[in-house]
């Protein structure tokens, strides 16, 4: 993955309220039923974003993948 890509993302989910993290990234669809069960919602958005991009990252998430986020947190 870009590391463009990688950023864009961890901007974006930076800018999530906590309180529906999990629901944005549940509507985003791109992330596993697995994956976003092993993502500890409760650690620091820092610590959040990192672990979304390190699960992008296996996913191989694109540009596009990255807007679609951008959209659904808009």
């Amino acid at each position: 993955m870009d590391e463009t890509v990688a950023e864009y993302i961890r901007r974006t989910v930076l800018r999530i309220p906590r309180s529906e993290t999990s629901k944005m990234l549940t509507s985003w669809g791109f992330l596993s039923e697995t994956q976003l069960q092993s993502l500890k919602i409760h650690h620091l958005k820092e610590k959040i974003s990192e672990a979304v991009v390190e699960l992008c990252e296996e996913n191989q998430a694109t540009i596009k993948d990255a807007a679609q986020l951008d959209l659904i947190c808009k």
